[in-house]
């Protein structure tokens, strides 16, 4: 035995004693024994799981978003990268290897970092993701070290929520100035530009606009460093919709350090930058050895995008208006400059651009680079050698760009959904973000276990999300990427069939001007009495008894229909057309396994539907839901597999700015509910009953996994030193008792063999 089939027997002897300890002492009564031999304090103080572990499985060759990366200007060995949901890595072998640096911390997802040129150990790390797009994780505040990312030091800033820069004055190390975005989802006051003066212990807001403007970007001027540059961003995100740009953006200068700014944006001032329309996002850029040379990348309503000024700031002049430079600007707005060559400038985007004659003209480089930039250093002592960050991983050249190599040797897969098989051993299957579909074994039986080799792609593609085997034939796999682009695969032949029940329209319209609506991420669902069937969620129910050749509605539209929430999202600068924002559509999908004439749906504007004659009619049990949010984002929903009445569902509502835990069960088709959330950390994305234990309950967050063993009313942390990964999607395996979690962060995980878990429900730990 290995792993924790081992340790399973082991535990036997555990909860034997647990169940001893629930028996009273001689001569006392039950009730007189309860609070001192409550079995719950061995799960509470970790002494029944202690054994547990979780497997790590992969994919980990092709990494994940990288939010900011940054060097030691005199060793080229150490490297540090951030990840915009899978944590911070350091090197100290010029990127041969990399480890975690950053596991004990509040979470993940981090935006920005610095590293202090006079001593290289201290380093500061901003979290949460500066660029807000609609699956962004969260930051709870910046840190610091002093032993070069060993231990770190919370030094507050707790609800800014995300970072996009932070610098080190270039005289003074004591002093430090942090861009936080402040919240993606809805306003709040810690946003804006701060300033520390003691390395970061105390911070005090030198630029603030209002409750949605956060701070883009900060430059410092490293001859005179009391001239300080800072971009503002106003804007706002919902689940529906996206404002980029308002009357907070604006690019700022400073000539005292911070503590008093001119708007350089302003149309009085007649400078020649973009000041008469909106303004959004707001990208900035000194000159290390010329600082009269700034480069500001605007997103404005004016023509233009790239802005220069040969005066330190005082007078510019667009000179490119070329869009792909900042084709998306909520996603990326960066300019750099070569800190030796004033005429070289780097715009990172969609393309990674550079141009040699001071932002006249532009080529593109770094073809071989996966798209989507987003980070850039530049080594001040050797200007040709890059640091970059894309959506793909992390990259570097020694060629000013015109080569690169990457290097994949960090996990960081953003798994959105898994599907497991009947193969033996069986197959974990899953989507990622920007990477596809992929399929790898569980288990190899050799001592070298899973390796990078053992993975398969399904289809090269962009995001991928629900993945599906059919339980008689591995073989055959149903999946989908974004916008419902659904398609079957036959894994011997790889013939492939799109199988869309509706396609949707051309891009560049909003949801209103669709026949059916999908979401981003919408739901496959596999009947779990009759594999034949299929079901697919747009705004309305779709189920196949084919594979797909066919579809037949089965239920009118499902969602509020709310006209207002369906309209083309963006603006008012630049709108966005990759139907990311379309709303009122199915995000979830459940038959029960004991009478497949119910069904439950859940959807993205607070409705949960459920039929008990398969389709014919439906009720909208959500209003029975009290304490539930308005609009809820029904992310998940599970029929029960042991009671025919019994359903949970977790509501995910962060995109409305609320953090909360939420999840319901309902014992009676969702005639009343109950709330039996409390203990869970953060927002839920899935919630499951176990396949042999229905008082066993899981439960996946944006920071760990959770279980109870009561039914909801007691929650355990079930990371057992795993790092506060975004668990988004779980599955049991009926075959092999394994729990697998698919996670926004580091890929697949596996705990094996859940009796021990089963068995604790079972005697009422």
């Amino acid at each position: 035995m290995t792993g924790n089939r081992a340790v399973a027997a082991s535990l036997a002897v555990v909860l034997a004693l647990a169940t001893a300890r629930c028996q009273p002492p001689p001569g006392t009564s039950p009730s007189q024994s309860a609070t001192a031999t409550a079995p719950n304090a061995l799960v509470g103080d970790g002494a029944v799981l202690a054994g547990l572990s979780w497997r790590e499985i992969g994919p980990a060759m092709f990494s994940g978003r990288i939010s900011d990366v940054a060097g030691v200007p005199d060793n080229r060995n150490i490297l540090y990268v951030g990840s915009s949901s899978s944590g911070l890595f350091k090197s100290t072998n010029g990127g041969t290897t990399f480890e975690p640096v950053f596991e004990d911390g509040g979470t993940l997802s981090i935006g920005a970092i610095a590293v202090r040129p006079d001593d290289p150990d201290v380093v500061y790390v901003g979290t949460g993701e500066g660029a807000v797009r609609n699956s962004i994780s969260i930051g709870d505040g910046i840190y610091r070290s002093t032993d070069g990312g060993t231990t770190w030091t919370h030094l507050g800033l707790t609800d800014t929520e995300r970072f996009s820069r932070i610098v080190i004055h270039p005289r003074d190390p004591r002093i430090v100035f942090a861009a936080a975005m402040g919240h993606a989802w809805g306003p709040n006051e810690e946003r804006g530009l701060f300033r520390s003066s003691d390395g970061g212990d105390t911070w005090d807001r030198v630029l603030y606009m209002n409750e949605t403007t956060g701070a883009s970007d900060v430059a410092i001027d490293p001859l005179n460093p009391d001239i300080v540059y800072a971009g503002m961003y106003d804007y706002l995100r919902r689940p529906w919709h996206f404002r980029s740009g308002g009357p907070g953006s604006g690019l700022f200068r400073s000539a005292d350090g911070g503590n008093s700014w001119t708007r350089l944006t302003d149309p009085e001032l007649a400078n020649g930058l973009p000041g008469t329309g909106v303004i959004g996002r707001v990208g900035v850029s000194v000159h290390a050895a010329d600082p009269n040379r700034v480069y500001a990348l605007i997103e404005s309503q004016e023509e233009g995008e790239l802005w220069r000024s040969d005066d330190r700031g005082i007078t510019w002049r667009m000179v490119s208006a070329e869009r792909r430079l900042n084709n998306r600007p909520f996603y990326y707005t960066q300019v750099r400059a070569d800190p030796v060559d004033p005429d070289r400038v780097y715009t990172l985007a969609g393309q990674f651009s550079v141009s040699t004659d001071g932002g006249l003209t532009f080529g593109g480089h770094g073809g071989s680079m996966f798209g989507d930039h987003h980070a850039l250093w530049i080594d001040p002592t050797d200007p040709a050698r890059l640091l970059s960050g894309t959506d793909g991983g992390f990259w570097i050249s020694n060629d000013y760009g015109e080569n690169w190599d990457f290097l994949n040797n960090m996990p960081m897969a953003q798994a959105y959904h898994l599907g497991l098989d009947m193969a033996e051993p069986y197959n974990v299957l899953g989507g990622f973000q920007d990477h596809e579909i992929w399929r790898g074994p569980n288990e190899k039986w050799n001592r070298a276990g899973v390796r990078e080799g053992d993975w398969v792609r399904l289809r090269y593609m962009a995001d991928g999300m629900y993945t599906i085997a059919d339980p008689r034939d591995p073989e055959i796999i149903y999946y989908n990427g974004h916008f419902g682009d659904i398609t079957r695969i036959d894994m011997r032949t790889r013939e492939e069939r799109y199988i869309q029940p509706y396609p949707p329209g051309p891009a560049g319209g909003g949801a209103e001007l669709e026949e059916y609506r999908f979401n981003w991420n919408s739901p496959i669902h596999m009947s779990p009495t009759d594999p034949d069937v299929i079901y697919y969620g747009g705004n309305v129910l779709f189920r196949t008894r084919d594979g797909g050749e066919s579809w037949q509605i089965i239920s009118p539209d499902l969602t509020t229909d709310d006209p207002e929430k369906q309209r083309l999202s963006g603006g008012p600068i630049s709108p966005d057309n990759t139907r990311a924002e379309y709303h009122s559509t199915i995000l979830s999908i459940s038959e029960s396994a004991l009478d497949p004439e119910v069904i439950w749906v859940g959807t993205d504007d607070g409705n949960v539907q459920v039929t008990r004659d398969g389709g014919k009619s439906w009720t909208n049990v959500a209003p029975n839901i009290d304490g539930a949010p308005a609009n809820g984002w029904m992310g998940s929903i599970q029929a029960s597999r042991a009671v025919p009445g019994r359903a949970y569902v977790a509501i995910d509502q962060h995109r409305m700015d609320d953090f909360e835990s939420y999840v319901f069960v309902t014992e009676d088709f969702g005639a009343t509910w109950r709330r039996i959330s409390d203990g869970l950390r953060s927002y839920v994305h899935v919630v499951d009953e176990d396949l042999r234990s229905p008082n066993l309950l899981y439960a996946g967050t944006e920071l760990g996994i959770f279980a109870s063993f009561d039914g909801g009313t007691r929650w355990v942390d079930m990371r057992l030193g795993l790092p506060p990964v975004a668990v988004r999607d779980l599955e049991l395996h009926p075959r092999d008792n394994d729990l697998v979690i698919a996670t926004h962060a580091r890929g697949f995980y596996i705990l094996d063999d859940v009796t021990a878990l089963q068995r604790l429900a079972e005697v009422g730990v």
